[in-house]
């Protein structure tokens, strides 16, 4: 609570307010030595129209202190007073001081994309298309010249990212996993730029450890795996791939056999389908693959390869009477007239 006193209110004379301000002075001086004084400044965090005021005095007395306009445009920034803060920055960004120029890019760009978001509630749609663009220049000379910290990156890839800045995009995702190489949403961001961008060794990179890591979705990486190499590979370095993965997979012998059927390599789907096979458990498991690997043979008017590979397991598969009509139209359909009067003698032999 305060008052006044009436007794004692008066106007000072002009000697009064000089000898009074010399006295502040000397006190000032005396108390607060001037690196205190800046020091204090620098660091208040409450009252900016207040601090502001202060170090616009020390500037016009140290007028090249970088130091004392960068603290005045922050301070100028949360009092709203973005003018002042641009001119300043637009000064501070050709500084000769690294550290300096870096932190007055950063103060650009938040202020900046402060900007940007009150034109968009605004709907200021050419503007702020405008402040977009400032936007993203000023974020390309944050990256050339590395104004940032290992700490800011992950902040900065989402900035890149907002600003659909795709080179940039990839090059600190590429960072982030570098610590951080578990990281499945990490590595599926990075399998699709990486695939944008035709870097299909790395999007096989990623692909594989997603596979490997996100078990909850790893049919879709799966999936995503067998469509990039079959699409993008040569021929011959996309069968390679699958057929070391075939070894021991049914999953990928059975995209093998896509693979073949895709690039019509009839002969050879049939081959795998007769490793299927020889790997099956069952007589009616073996009878289906068999019966695939000819008619495989067929699709691809490979005829005397099917009616060879239909006789060579006929003894096999002669008491299942599905195989025996299957291997009796296979002969009668190829002209083979003398394997199917053979067969139709044993069929009868047996019915009797």
């Amino acid at each position: 609570m305060s008052y006044v006193d009436h007794k004692k209110m008066y106007v000072a004379s002009y000697k009064e307010i000089i000898i009074g301000f010399i006295v502040f002075s000397l006190i000032l001086f005396l108390l607060y030595p001037k690196d205190l004084l800046t020091k204090q400044v620098l660091a208040e965090q409450s009252n900016y129209d207040l601090s502001m005021l202060y170090l616009k005095n020390m500037l016009k007395n140290d007028p090249s202190n970088e130091t004392l306009m960068l603290t005045l445009a922050n301070q100028a920034m949360k009092s709203n007073k973005k003018d002042l803060s641009f001119r300043l920055l637009k000064l501070l960004k050709n500084s000769k001081n690294k550290e300096i120029k870096s932190k007055a890019y950063i103060l650009s760009y938040e202020i900046a994309k402060e900007d940007y978001f009150y034109l968009k509630s605004k709907h200021q749609t050419q503007k702020q298309q405008k402040k977009y663009a400032e936007l993203q220049g000023i974020f390309s000379v944050i990256m050339s010249e590395h104004f940032y910290t290992k700490s800011e990156i992950k902040q900065l890839y989402k900035e890149a990212y907002f600003l659909h800045d795709k080179n940039n995009t990839y090059h600190l995702i590429q960072g982030l996993l570098k610590d951080n190489p578990n990281d499945i949403t990490l590595l599926s961001d990075a399998f699709y730029i990486s695939y944008d961008f035709k870097d299909y060794e790395q999007s096989i990179s990623y692909l594989n450890r997603l596979v490997l890591l996100d078990k909850e979705h790893k049919a879709k990486w799966t999936k995503e795996r067998y469509y990039l190499i079959s699409s993008v590979y040569s021929y011959t370095k996309a069968e390679a791939y699958i057929i070391a993965h075939a070894q021991d997979s049914k999953y990928w012998s059975d995209k093998l056999i896509q693979f073949y059927l895709q690039h019509k390599k009839y002969t050879k789907a049939s081959q795998v389908y007769i490793n299927q096979f020889h790997k099956a458990s069952s007589i009616s498991q073996q009878r289906e693959l068999w019966l695939q690997a000819i008619n495989t043979l067929r699709a691809g008017n490979h005829t005397k390869e099917a009616v060879r590979l239909g006789y060579k397991y006929e003894n096999y598969f002669f008491k299942d009477k599905k195989a025996r009509v299957a291997l009796l139209k296979l002969y009668i359909s190829s002209n083979d007239l003398q394997k199917a009067k053979k067969l139709s003698k044993k069929i009868l032999k047996r019915e009797k």
